[in-house]
C-alpha cells in the first residue's frame, strides 16, 4: 500500500521549495519594472490631456467676447487640476493592481488596504493663472492720442470733399464726432486683438508650467510609493521565508526523513 502521508509530505516539501525562489528578492526588480510602467502611463495620459485641454484654450482665446476670454483665467486652474487628476488616476488605477499582484505571486500578507496610494498636491499651480489679463495702460493712452490725430485729419480732409470745415465751425464738433467714433471702433478692435494675444501667451506660460510641475509631482508620488513599498514587500518577504523554512524544518522531521 502506498504510504500517504510521505507522498503528501513530499509534495508539500517540493511546494515550498518552490516556493522559496520568489522570495530570494526578485520583488524588487518586480517593483521597479511596475513603476517604470506607471511613468509610462503617466507621460502619455497626460501628453493626450494636456492636447485636449490646449485645444479647449485656444477655443476660447479666439473668442470675440472678451469676456469669455476674461474668464479664462479664473477658470484654468481648476481645469488644470482636473488633468492632474486624471493623470494620478490613470497612474495609480495601472500601478496598484500591479504591486498587489507582487505580493499574491509569494502569498505576503499585507492586509486588503495596500499599498496605501500617496494623495495628489492640489491645487498644480496655488495662485497662478487667477489675474485678469488686460491690455497694458501705455496702450490704452497712445490710442486715446490716435483718436485725436485721427479726428484732425478728418477736419482737414472735409473741405476736400466740400465741407467747409473752417468756413462752417457749426460741422466741426460732426466731424470730430464722425472721426472719433470710427477711431474707437478700430482702437476696441485692436485692444481685444491686444488682450487675446497677452491672454495666449499667459495660457501657454500656464499651461507650460503645469505640465512642468505635474512631471515632478508624478515623480515624487511615485519615488515615495515606491519607497514605502518596497520597505512593506521586504518585511513581508522576510517574514514569508521565514515561515516557508520554519515549515521545511517541520516537515524534516523522524518520520519524515524515515519516508523521505
Amino acid at each position: 500500500m502506498p504510504d500517504r502521508y510521505a507522498e503528501a509530505v513530499r509534495a508539500r516539501r517540493a511546494e515550498l521549495r518552490a516556493e522559496q525562489g520568489p522570495l530570494g528578492g526578485t520583488h524588487r526588480a518586480e517593483l521597479r519594472a511596475e513603476l517604470g510602467l506607471a511613468r509610462i502611463v503617466a507621460t502619455d495620459t497626460a501628453g493626450a490631456a494636456f492636447a485636449d485641454l490646449a485645444r479647449e484654450v485656444g477655443a476660447h482665446t479666439s473668442h470675440p467676447e472678451r469676456s469669455v476670454c476674461r474668464a479664462l483665467t479664473t477658470s484654468l486652474p481648476t481645469a488644470v487640476d482636473a488633468l492632474a487628476t486624471r493623470v494620478y488616476t490613470a497612474t495609480l488605477a495601472q500601478l496598484a493592481p500591479a504591486l498587489r499582484r507582487i505580493a499574491t505571486a509569494r502569498r505576503l500578507e499585507l492586509g486588503p488596504g495596500w499599498p496605501a496610494l500617496p494623495a495628489p498636491r492640489l491645487p498644480l499651480l496655488d495662485g497662478v493663472g487667477t489675474a485678469p489679463v488686460r491690455a497694458p495702460r501705455l496702450a490704452g493712452a497712445a490710442e486715446g492720442l490716435a483718436v485725436w490725430r485721427v479726428a484732425l485729419v478728418v477736419l482737414a480732409a472735409m473741405p476736400l470733399v466740400g465741407l467747409p470745415v473752417w468756413g462752417g465751425p457749426a460741422l466741426a464738433p460732426v466731424a470730430v464726432g464722425v472721426g472719433a467714433a470710427a477711431v474707437a471702433v478700430a482702437v476696441l478692435a485692436r485692444r481685444g486683438t491686444a488682450e487675446r494675444a497677452l491672454l495666449r501667451r499667459h495660457v501657454d506660460a500656464v499651461l507650460a508650467q503645469a505640465r512642468a510641475t505635474l512631471r515632478v509631482d508624478v515623480e515624487r508620488m511615485l519615488l515615495e510609493l515606491e519607497r514605502a513599498a518596497a520597505a512593506e514587500l521586504d518585511a513581508a518577504v522576510e517574514r514569508r521565508r521565514t515561515a516557508v523554512e520554519a515549515e521545511l524544518l517541520a516537515l524534516a522531521g523522524p518520520r519524515a526523513v524515515a519516508h523521505a
